[in-house]
């Protein structure tokens, strides 16, 4: 005879003990995925140094939307440092020099990281405030959902979005024509 419970996910419950218990853990986005699209936008006279502009490296709550409190912790300069990297690797992907002898420096840093969930779908949103050490700034958006599923933990789950969030942050980047002109400032 079956339980009536059998059928629920184990990361459900997973999730629900941790809420009962009212256990914190840290996401860290373990792997920013790569940009498969936009590869015909050339970069190559391009010449860019991007930098972490983040400098608190403690580990905070990371707020809902809404400004509630979560059990979700994260390190705004760890995750800065992963979107810098997954930056620079998209940039160079597409031509550009990235280099600390560059003219051009860009400083990257997450003013906002918000997360929030429903019973089927974890959401991480990142807001990135770029700084051109030519005087331009602008902030950009990433945001990303992963449905839940029992084959995967919820702190892995957790941090495979984040870097999907990190991901869409990068795309927002390479559409637009107004960052894309500053990179080649000099």
């Amino acid at each position: 005879m079956k339980s009536k419970y059998s059928s629920v996910k184990p990361v459900i419950v997973l999730i629900y003990s941790l809420a009962i218990v009212g256990c914190t853990y840290t996401v860290m986005p373990n792997y920013v995925p790569t940009i498969k699209e936009y590869d015909a936008v050339s970069l190559k006279d391009v010449s860019v140094i991007i930098v972490n502009a983040e400098k608190d490296s403690s580990v905070y709550a990371i707020p809902t939307d809404t400004g509630s409190k979560t059990s979700i912790r994260g390190n705004r300069q760890a995750w800065s440092t992963m979107l810098v990297e997954a930056l620079a690797k998209e940039l160079a992907k597409r031509g550009a020099w990235v280099s600390s002898r560059a003219p051009v420096t860009l400083s990257l840093a997450l003013p906002e990281i918000t997360f929030s969930q429903t019973k089927e779908l974890f959401r991480f949103k990142v807001k990135v405030l770029v700084l051109s050490s030519m005087g331009w700034q602008k902030n950009y958006e990433g945001i990303a959902e992963s449905e839940r599923s029992g084959m995967e933990s919820v702190t892995a789950m957790a941090n495979r979005t984040a870097g999907q969030a990190l991901a869409e942050a990068v795309k927002t980047m390479l559409v637009d024509a107004e960052f894309l002109s500053q990179l080649s400032k000099k």
